[in-house]
């Protein structure tokens, strides 16, 4: 290779840890290949937010977001737009969703990094577990999933060794307007926009891992539980790593919504992956 490069760059938003796990995945293989240090910079909370990576054509990165109502996460989407500064960095673009679709997150992802000095060279879908349900995409990513994901970080790393630079055809719209609109069992639209995890008293400790964990800091410690007052983007970080069981969101809308995509989807598409 003509050029030495110096490391590979993680670049994750990952409440629950599912889209981290991939990218660690992808970010690790391609470091042992290229025999060059990673480094994982994680923005889900609040405080990672504060800066943005300065990259250049000799680092490589490997930016990965869950999927939001078929979008990169909306409440992200401001800093995403400035969070990387870089110079022809070589690039692969990472969606994970709970086995629903895709829809035309991965297309705004590339659209993004490439607007942000990324040269795209390769770009994947990976299911994961949904967050809102343990009975949706179970299991995944599986043994398969993660041996595919070990081979495309080797197909990454060839194309690096042979200076193959062009850039993957991505499915959807790189500047989508609109969000999937989510629905209940009967088909009628969901509307659970405003819902907020709710507390059980009786098992709450008052760990306050809740409030550690929230990506956007609405969650705060009031005198004994938790009090929510800010925006909830359904994450599912406080309720999935509460050691107690404590939250939940009740909201009919919301649990109805979680019944459909129980009802109609089974999280088992294979991996894709675009070169």
């Amino acid at each position: 290779m003509d050029v030495k490069y110096k490391r590979v760059q993680g670049l994750v938003f990952s409440p629950t840890g599912g889209t981290r796990h991939v990218c660690e995945r992808i970010v690790g293989t391609m470091s042992r290949e290229m025999n060059v240090p990673s480094v994982i910079k994680d923005y889900t909370l609040p405080a990672e937010r504060e800066t943005s990576l300065q990259l250049s054509s000799d680092d490589l990165l490997v930016w990965a977001t869950p999927v939001y109502a078929g979008r990169v996460p909306n409440k992200m989407l401001e800093y995403m737009k400035m969070a990387v500064c870089a110079k022809d960095t070589p690039s692969v673009a990472i969606v994970v969703y709970g086995g629903r679709s895709y829809d035309d997150a991965l297309a705004e992802l590339v659209s993004i990094m490439k607007q942000s000095g990324c040269k795209v060279i390769g770009a994947a879908a990976i299911v994961a577990r949904h967050v809102f349900s343990d009975n949706l995409a179970v299991g995944r990513p599986s043994a398969s999933d993660v041996a595919s994901l070990d081979l495309f970080g080797h197909r990454m790393v060839d194309k690096l060794l042979l200076h193959i630079f062009s850039e993957p055809i991505v499915p959807g719209d790189a500047e989508p307007t609109k969000y999937y609109a989510p629905l209940k069992t009967d088909g009628t639209k969901a509307s659970f926009l405003k819902a907020k995890p709710v507390c059980d008293n009786s098992l709450c400790t008052s760990c306050w891992t809740c409030v550690n964990v929230c990506p956007m800091g609405s969650i705060k410690p009031d005198e004994k539980y938790p009090r929510f007052d800010g925006i909830c983007i359904k994450c599912a970080a406080c309720w999935r790593m509460c050691p107690t069981g404590a939250l939940s969101i009740t909201d009919v809308d919301f649990l109805s919504h979680v019944a459909m995509l129980e009802d109609n989807y089974k999280g088992n598409q294979p991996p894709l992956f675009f070169y």
